[in-house]
């Protein structure tokens, strides 16, 4: 094992320059044998974790010692811990919000203590970076993929929190990455399934999208996450594969150095429509300096073969390599001098996990945004009987064909209302007749929706149309984009929460219950509707 504080004099062969810009994700609770071999014997330098590698926190500490034991340039370990809806960790570290409901708030320091919670819980596992603060601009009401996992429609605020997001990852001993660079905040489609097109001018590009990333980039943010999207006003590229936004615009007009990330390289917009060689050849010509592929260790494996090939044949030259190379030592000589401090205490990890609930919980209560309560009904009375209406839940990136029975009101609803019933319809529109007579025999009747996309936004905005018309009263509730009032203006009664983790939905309750007042105000604008900055 080479100590990360003599790194500047190591000496890597070729081959190991080349695993050095690629990140590796995998399956299973363990390090399965072939990863380890293929990250030891191609010194791989980047190890991505998601919930599939995830089973407890003894579990986690234990997979990230041993991933930190291997590899003659020890691996950094990321993993995607937003805060609210994008966490691997689910409830066994931090959640906190997420970034519109922090926003929310308007309480930048809420973000930094938000990034100091999340980066300290997640370094006491062995994490290393984490991607994120989200750059986004969300300024399009219909995208599928970002709404509030952005801060806000509006650019200053942002890039406000993103920088206070940022300092406290730093402070709680992880890296940050921005991401989606340029901006992912004004596309209609997902690039997890297709290539997302944004029609812009220059100007509007420049304001709404590489703002944040710009200013980010010169307070020298740790890394930068380019994306899969295509400006074709702009570039004839998309920006993973664009030296004009990665080389000329980041690079060059900004002065960044530090590390450029891929998205996953194995999303269908790259997945479906670029061979392995077109990939590399891409992502290297553009200025990537790592190349992340986090699902098929057989396209891992050829991806690192074509570009070993291509430096060997001198195709792409060596210094190129030695350029990313430099980026990444340099990221990680910053945050991890000696791998001692990287082999975490098994014994007392569990202490240090959501030690610091009372403050996720208090941001939390300032973020919750009631936006109508035209019937008076809120504060409701807890004793009396109440019914809990949702719909069948999709999974991000999946069909609707694959919805589940869950609830994410139920469980939190139970602990503060005392008489309550929960009902999961089907994702259609439809309303069955047994309900329509069984809502008069309840006080209150509260429905909550949370739209992963457009159709289902609409699915469900026409049936709440349709119980609107039987209970005039009825207590709505968004617990994703807060834009889903479109689909229902009329309604008397709704709240937003920014997302269904359990601090939001134990803040909810008690706004709902009268136990604590709502202060959170919206951080974006719905046309028509509401104006950025309402709350009552």
């Amino acid at each position: 094992m080479i100590s990360l504080k003599k790194t500047n004099n190591i000496k890597l062969s070729l081959k190991e320059k080349i695993g050095q810009l690629f990140m590796i994700g995998f399956y299973g609770k363990e390090l399965p044998e072939r990863v380890e071999n293929f990250i030891i014997n191609n010194n791989i330098g980047f190890i991505i974790l998601f919930s599939r590698n995830i089973e407890s926190a003894l579990q986690v500490v234990e997979l990230t010692n041993r991933i930190h034991s291997i590899g003659k340039v020890t691996p950094f370990l990321y993993t995607d811990q937003e805060g609210g809806t994008v966490v691997q960790f689910k409830e066994i570290a931090a959640t906190v919000i997420s970034h519109m409901g922090i926003a929310a708030t308007y309480n930048k320091k809420n973000a930094r203590i938000a990034g100091r919670i999340i980066g300290e819980e997640m370094d006491a596992l062995g994490i290393d970076g984490v991607f994120a603060p989200v750059l986004d601009v969300n300024y399009e009401e219909n995208n599928p993929i970002i709404g509030i996992r952005s801060f806000s429609d509006k650019p200053d605020i942002v890039i406000n929190f993103a920088k206070e997001f940022f300092f406290g990852l730093n402070e709680g001993g992880v890296t940050a990455c921005g991401k989606h660079y340029p901006g992912h905040g004004g596309t209609t489609k997902d690039s997890h399934l297709e290539i997302p097109k944004t029609y812009i001018s220059s100007e509007y590009f420049l304001h709404y999208c590489f703002k944040p990333f710009a200013e980010l980039a010169k307070i020298k943010i740790d890394s930068i996450m380019s994306s899969h999207v295509l400006f074709p006003n702009i570039s004839g590229k998309i920006a993973t594969f664009s030296p004009y936004f990665i080389n000329e615009l980041l690079r060059k007009k900004t002065g960044y150095n530090g590390v450029v990330f891929s998205d996953c390289v194995e999303m269908k917009a790259i997945k479906d429509n670029f061979s392995p060689e077109e990939i590399v050849k891409n992502s290297i010509n553009a200025g990537i300096d790592v190349m992340v592929a986090s699902h098929d260790f057989d396209l891992q494996k050829e991806l690192l073969e074509v570009l070993l090939f291509y430096v060997k044949k001198g195709f792409i030259k060596e210094k190129r390599i030695d350029a990313s190379i430099s980026r990444i030592l340099n990221l990680k000589k910053r945050y991890f001098n000696d791998i001692e401090k990287k082999i975490r205490d098994k014994e007392n990890i569990s202490i240090k996990l959501r030690s610091n609930i009372k403050l996720e919980r208090k941001i939390a209560d300032n973020s919750i945004t009631l936006l109508r309560n035209k019937m008076r009904i809120i504060p409701i009375d807890k004793n009396k009987k109440a019914l809990i209406l949702e719909w069948e839940k999709v999974k991000a990136t999946s069909a609707i064909q694959e919805a589940e029975n869950v609830s994410m009101l139920g469980p939190i609803g139970k602990k503060y209302l005392k008489n309550v019933d929960i009902k999961i319809l089907k994702l259609n529109e439809k309303i069955p007749k047994s309900l329509g007579f069984k809502l008069e025999e309840y006080s209150y009747v509260i429905a909550g929706v949370y739209s992963r996309n457009l159709e289902i936004e609409k699915i469900q905005g026409n049936a709440i149309k349709k119980i609107i018309k039987l209970r005039k009263d009825l207590i709505v509730v968004a617990l994703g984009n807060p834009y889903d009032i479109r689909n229902f203006p009329s309604v008397n009664t709704y709240i937003a929460t920014y997302g269904f983790r359990m601090v939001q939905l134990e803040s909810l309750f008690k706004i709902i219950i009268g136990k604590i007042k709502p202060h959170g105000k919206l951080p974006v604008r719905i046309r028509d509707i509401f104006p950025r900055g309402y709350g009552l």
